[in-house]
């Protein structure tokens, strides 16, 4: 059989093949559409990405905060329990995006918003050295406690931080024992008990 060699014939080919690449990537992304996100309203199309961020609980949360925080509020996040280390139980990140013009703080921000491998280390200080999970301390982790903790006064103080908010670091279940405060004084909340669903890592 004989094969055409003509350089214009597979440029002609080629122009032709790359020109239905696009158009099928469209017939796909418009079939995908109408299958899964057509007629959603947008927090159910959110809520289908599977992120801790779009789902309906962590709405829920940030709109009670919302409703209780005034727009200029600093508010500190502190972890109390869980054993979730990963990316996706950053919720301080999460907030500080949601809760705009808000200002969210953290204590030792270096690992709080370095890379994942750095995370572990900032979840650590918050247990190990300051017990905010109600920990025991020997003498000297209890002198080394009220320390971090003298420094810390100064610096919340310094930049005029009135609120906290305390959370669990768990991916699925970070807010059923949630608490807010404001210059140390409970604040009512309504706690989040719907598990969040999302992906696996």
């Amino acid at each position: 059989m004989a094969v055409s060699r003509n350089p214009w014939a597979w440029g002609l080919g080629a122009s032709l093949a790359l020109g239905l690449l696009p158009a099928l990537g469209a017939m796909h992304a418009a079939r995908q559409f109408v299958s899964e996100r057509a007629g959603r309203s947008e927090a159910e199309q959110l809520a289908m990405l599977r992120q801790p961020w779009t789902q309906p609980s962590f709405m829920r949360m940030v709109a009670t905060l919302s409703e209780i925080l005034p727009a200029d509020a600093k508010l500190l996040c502190t972890p109390t329990a869980g054993d979730d280390d990963s990316g996706k139980s950053r919720w301080f990140l999460f907030l500080a995006d949601a809760l705009y013009p808000r200002q969210v703080y953290v204590r030792h921000p270096k690992p709080a918003s370095g890379t994942l491998m750095d995370y572990p280390e900032w979840v650590a200080y918050h247990f190990e050295v300051l017990g905010t999970d109600g920990r025991r301390f020997d003498l000297g982790g209890v002198l080394r406690r009220e320390d971090e903790q003298a420094l810390i006064a100064k610096e919340v103080a310094a930049r005029g931080i009135e609120w906290e908010f305390e959370y669990r670091a768990d991916t699925l279940q970070p807010f059923t024992t949630a608490k807010l405060f404001h210059n140390g004084v409970p604040v009512p909340l309504k706690v989040e008990s719907a598990p969040m669903e999302v992906e696996e890592e």
